[in-house]
């Protein structure tokens, strides 16, 4: 919580100094949200294709009310016991994101007449609610590009956007409401850094800056560290679709980068940091310290392309980048890979040169090409 606060005074500043700071009534709401304990996403990169750095924040709001199953061996007393436990929380819960909700309704309204564009749309009907936000700051005096899908509203050329959709119906078989809502704000800083300014990403440097913060790490007993290196040469065939495979997301070969029509090879090579679950704290302390060193060197380093994306927790299942140095004129790429699930805590730190191809068993293997499969012993 503590990193993510910080996270945001950097931004302002950052932004305050360059004589383009987010609005200030959206940074509020957005430390609203954290207040109510919910996770703000946070991500940062000078990727867009134009001289600016695109902050965005992110928030998902998500309730339901649906009773939960009984089996028949469960007698009355405990059934009105369970349900009458869970109406209390459910009721909490459903309070607590109305409050949410009400913010936004507040903010977007005080916001509309400041704005170059709003939108606000809401219906309500019995159990069912839908409420579609949307406002616009222009760049300078430019006018607005703006499209519209039926109730949705895109912005082409604003230099800041904040959007929110909510959605609640009732679900007959259930017994429940389902309550889902979506709240993006996005800004973008000048940048005075050309593309043709532009230098490679500085893997080198950057790992050199992180060492000192996997040391402790490295001497916690039955913590793994392991070398990658996964190959995908020209006219190998692979299968990239997913398969659902008790409820999570697999894949046999997950492409994670596409460059058009080319031959879709690439080596991967780096270093994989298995951490055993017992260590949940010091984990987390890990994750914060390398938040904080990647969010201050991409900072320090805005001529080198790049995307961060912080999350209030480590990802589950499916591995989410911290960092992705982006390719430059050719350039090798890196990602820096979080992920946890039921084993314990996962780090990958891969240079790619080409495209990022990730096999299944990535856990479990020495090597991959093409294919053929070396697992450890």
């Amino acid at each position: 919580m503590k990193n993510l606060f910080t996270c945001m005074l950097l931004v302002a500043l950052c932004l305050t100094a360059q004589g383009q700071k987010p609005n200030e009534r959206l940074l509020q709401l957005e430390d609203y949200f954290r207040q109510q304990g919910r996770g703000v996403n946070h991500t940062q990169s000078n990727s867009q294709g134009k001289e600016s750095i695109r902050h965005t924040f992110r928030a998902i709001f998500s309730e339901n009310t649906m009773q939960p199953f009984f089996s028949q061996e469960v007698s009355e007393e405990v059934r009105q016991h369970v349900l009458s436990k869970q109406d209390s929380i459910f009721s909490a819960r459903t309070q607590k994101l109305e409050r949410a909700v009400d913010s936004i309704r507040v903010t977007f309204a005080l916001l509309g007449k400041q704005a170059a564009e709003s939108y606000m749309y809401e219906y309500h009907k019995e159990a069912t609610d839908t409420i579609k936000y949307s406002l616009a700051f222009r760049q300078e005096d430019d006018s607005l590009h703006t499209t519209r899908i039926k109730n949705n509203v895109f912005f082409s050329n604003a230099r800041e956007v904040a959007s929110f959709d909510y959605y609640k119906h009732y679900d007959a078989q259930r017994k429940g409401d389902i309550m889902f809502g979506n709240y993006v704000h996005w800004c973008d800083e000048p940048s005075d850094i050309t593309y043709d300014e532009m230098k490679p990403f500085d893997i080198a440097a950057f790992e050199a800056l992180i060492q000192p913060a996997l040391k402790p790490v490295k001497k916690l007993k039955g913590v793994k560290i392991y070398p990658v290196y996964w190959r995908h040469d020209k006219g190998f065939d692979d299968n990239v679709a997913g398969t659902q495979n008790g409820g999570n997301l697999c894949f046999k070969n997950t492409r994670f980068s596409s460059y058009g029509d080319n031959d879709h090879t690439g080596l991967t090579t780096g270093t994989y940091y298995f951490i055993p679950k017992q260590y949940e704290k010091e984990t987390e302390t890990l994750y914060h310290q390398l938040d904080s060193l990647t969010y201050d060197y991409i900072n320090r380093h805005p001529e080198q392309p790049y995307e961060y994306d912080f999350t209030t927790r480590i990802p589950v299942l499916n591995p989410g980048d911290l960092l992705w140095g982006l390719s430059y004129e050719g350039s090798a790429e890196y990602n820096l890979k979080w992920v946890q699930d039921s084993d314990g805590y996962h780090i990958l730190f891969l240079t790619t040169k080409g495209e990022l191809w990730m096999p299944e068993d990535w856990r479990k293997l020495k090597s991959y090409v093409n294919g053929k499969l070396e697992y450890r012993k």
